[in-house]
């Protein structure tokens, strides 16, 4: 079922111990889910989600569904007496499942990193989820470059007007941009990185500071904002690492003190 077909004060037939039961919906719970109650125990229960209700129970059909939760509860025991390791196909699909990944260990193949935390459920080390942060990032350039390269449909020109040559056609951006500009119209100004918002933000402020306070700062400042991001920090922590990793000491940024970053001078004037 979906969470919007569940009502409170309802009754639904659903799995519960393994065993297909009448419930009664008594609230929302606090912990998600709903409050219900196990009318043939008449026991208090939590139903987690709405995919652990199968159908509504209406009234005049509680003997049906009582009689369906039996079949249904027959059906389960003669699986389980058949399989060799007594479940059925869906509770060892289960089972399966929640064994997928070892938690004591990164979910990246050959990578013996300590995990740090969950992505996905998969567990991952700093390093891997690092990587994770920067190819999802990577990503959203790429389709922000494709949106902003996409093609303004043009209207078909009117027998008043010259077909453009081919040269015209295929003349350079900048050519164009030129031609707009002395034309009296302005050129799209360049959308700054976040990365250097915050070598700008080092730079002015003199401080060192953490990449959250970064983030803040340029948005202040008018500098940078965020497009769709839910991590902007974190994916800041690992361009700046990155390029600390590459650049090394001609990088615009040094290293203080644990998560800390100050504007690097003596390479900005060496650049």
């Amino acid at each position: 079922m979906k969470k919007d077909e569940v009502k409170i004060g309802g009754t639904y037939t659903a799995k519960v111990s393994d065993k297909v039961v009448t419930v009664r919906i008594d609230a929302e719970s606090r912990h998600g889910g709903w409050d219900a109650t196990n009318l043939e125990t008449n026991k208090k229960i939590r139903i987690k989600s709405a995919q652990k209700l199968r159908t509504a129970v209406r009234d005049g059909k509680q003997t049906k569904a009582t009689a369906a939760a039996d079949k249904e509860n027959a059906r389960l025991a003669s699986q389980r007496e058949k399989s060799p390791d007594g479940q059925t196909p869906s509770e060892r699909a289960m089972a399966e499942s929640a064994k997928q990944y070892d938690h004591s260990k990164c979910a990246t193949p050959r990578c013996k990193g300590e995990p740090a935390l969950t992505h996905l459920g998969k567990p991952l080390c700093q390093k891997c989820w690092e990587r994770q942060c920067n190819s999802e990032d990577e990503g959203a350039k790429a389709a922000q470059d494709l949106v902003g390269d996409a093609i303004t449909p043009v209207a078909p020109a009117t027998e008043a007007e010259a077909p453009a040559t081919t040269a015209e056609a295929t003349a350079p951006k900048a050519k164009r941009a030129k031609k707009a500009a002395a034309e009296g119209g302005e050129a799209k100004p360049k959308r700054v990185s976040a990365i250097d918002a915050a070598a700008e933000v080092l730079e002015r402020s003199g401080q060192a500071m953490n990449t959250q306070e970064m983030i803040t700062t340029m948005q202040t400042l008018g500098l940078w904002s965020s497009p769709a991001g839910k991590t902007p920090h974190a994916t800041l922590y690992s361009a700046i690492l990155r390029e600390l990793d590459t650049k090394g000491a001609a990088a615009r940024f040094r290293k203080v003190e644990r998560g800390k970053f100050e504007f690097n001078t003596p390479a900005a004037a060496t650049a």
